[in-house]
């Protein structure tokens, strides 16, 4: 009974999605839809959130090409539907299995049917796009890299507000120090040092990007020994301090 209702619901929703077809519907260019599907193929669920903080400003140049807001939530919510189906067959076309990627679609697609305002429509849709960037992720890491060093990547990123220690890192993985370290180095080519600082600079611009967390606190909260060895490291990696990164990017 449940699977004869949810394909009547996908049936109102592709009726209603072809009828807005027949309008005067203006769609959004490829060229501005290719960088989220290229940050999909690739798993970086970082470009994505950039994307996010550039393209801000959208759900009110859309209204303000609209008569009413009602007008404006019809064709937002068109175009993030139109976009759950795009970014579904993106990642199918990448690996991912079918059915992943199509639970990911209907289950936004049921969350786009619960919104009321822009914002939120324009949330989901970055959301969706983050949802498939990591699913993505994990998948080019599955056959790209040995199950070890994918077991000792995963707990490094699950322990990035903590102290990481090398010995922490080999037993977890039942290895030697020796032999954890070198797998990094032969697999990714770089150390294992510099793996840990690369994910702690990327968590680094998610807070500062989506948080109002001060640069002290975040210096803190990643393990860094104090905020100007933190400000030094990512100057070093961005080009850039902090506070200037949250200037441009931040919310």
């Amino acid at each position: 009974m449940s699977e004869i209702s949810n394909n009547t619901g996908n049936r109102k929703t592709a009726n209603m999605v072809l009828s807005r077809t027949r309008r005067n519907q203006v769609y959004l260019p490829y060229m501005r839809k290719k960088p989220y599907f290229d940050a999909i193929i690739k798993g970086d669920a970082d470009t994505i959130a950039a994307l996010s903080q550039k393209n801000y400003e959208y759900p009110t140049a859309l209204f303000n090409r609209c008569g009413t807001y009602s007008e404006a939530m019809e064709k937002m919510y068109y175009e993030s539907v139109c976009a759950a189906s795009e970014m579904c067959i993106v990642a199918i076309q990448a690996g991912l299995l079918d059915m992943v990627a199509y639970d990911i679609r209907d289950e936004f697609i049921k969350e786009f049917d619960n919104a009321v305002a822009l914002p939120d429509l324009y949330d989901l849709v970055h959301g969706m796009a983050h949802n498939y960037a990591v699913k993505m992720k994990y998948l080019i890491r599955e056959k790209k890299y040995s199950p070890r060093l994918i077991k000792m990547m995963t707990y490094i990123e699950e322990h990035l507000t903590e102290k990481i220690e090398l010995a922490q890192i080999a037993e977890h993985v039942n290895l030697s120090r020796t032999y954890a370290s070198a797998i990094f180095k032969e697999e990714l080519g770089i150390t294992l040092s510099e793996f840990i600082m690369n994910e702690r600079m990327l968590e680094a611009k998610r807070m500062l990007r989506d948080t109002d967390l001060n640069v002290a606190t975040i210096a803190d909260r990643l393990a860094f020994c104090s905020q100007s060895y933190f400000t030094k490291n990512f100057t070093d990696s961005e080009g850039m301090t902090p506070v200037e990164y949250r200037r441009k990017y931040g919310v």
